[in-house]
């Protein structure tokens, strides 16, 4: 995808989308970074991450796609190299309608797949409403509340084939910014499906600091936890991750 032009970055967010010459406000970002991953696999790996947004007077639409890629070797007690690899491809689109100055609408689907993690992958769609509690220069306090389905599809093994199974959920999210001072900005996301089936909960604290303008420094810390999940995988995944970002 292209690099949006600096008029449409500097456009006017407050216009009607219907209005000539409105053509609202891109933002966009691009990660890459050392990451350390402990829970099915235990490595040293890379990872990257695009993230996409753009606003007008009602709608906000964003994304971000990002994978984690990693291999390791070790020897066994026999001496023998055993090579392990990790992948894991996670997406999110997201669409808010603002309702009033505090309220809004939205509609979110994420994707997750991880290899060996127990599921081939994770997929879910969510739709409800959020209310900015606080929103001014300095912090930004979210919260939601919606309902929608989760699709998940379990890896084969050598005694059990592929399920795929179809839920109901419950989303509970919160979001929580700190403009720390004018280079540095905290950032928490809090978030819970609650399925017929399975609960999934997440976390992510993210302390950026800039360097120069558009290039930052990003430490963050990734939680992902499930009530139920199969045989032999492990019910939490954290990922800690040191990356360089580049806005634009």
């Amino acid at each position: 995808m292209s690099k949006p032009s600096e008029a449409s970055g500097n456009a006017d967010v407050n216009c009607e989308q219907e209005a000539e010459g409105c053509t609202g406000k891109w933002e966009g970002g691009i990660e890459f970074g050392y990451v350390a991953v402990s829970g099915n696999e235990d490595t040293a790996s890379l990872n990257g991450q695009f993230n996409l947004s753009y606003e007008l007077t009602k709608w906000k639409h964003e994304g971000f796609v990002a994978t984690v890629t990693s291999s390791s070797e070790e020897k066994d007690s026999s001496g023998n190299v055993i090579k392990t690899e990790s992948e894991k491809y996670v997406a999110q689109i997201k669409s808010n309608y603002k309702i009033s100055n505090k309220s809004y609408a939205f509609g979110i689907y994420d994707y997750d797949s991880t290899k060996d993690s127990g599921f081939e992958y994770q997929m879910s769609l969510a739709v409800g409403a959020g209310y900015n509690f606080i929103k001014d220069d300095t912090h930004v306090l979210d919260g939601e509340l919606g309902f929608g389905s989760r699709k998940s599809k379990t890896e084969a093994t050598l005694v059990l084939p592929s399920e795929t199974n179809n839920e109901s959920i419950t989303r509970i999210a919160g979001k929580y910014k700190w403009k720390v001072s004018e280079t540095a900005t905290f950032e928490q996301k809090l978030s819970s499906e609650i399925g017929d089936d399975n609960t999934i909960s997440k976390s992510y604290t993210g302390l950026s600091a800039k360097v120069i303008e558009d290039l930052a420094l990003k430490l963050s810390y990734a939680v992902k936890r499930q009530s139920e999940v199969p045989l032999g995988s492990k019910k939490t995944e954290t990922i800690t991750s040191f990356t360089v970002v580049y806005s634009f």
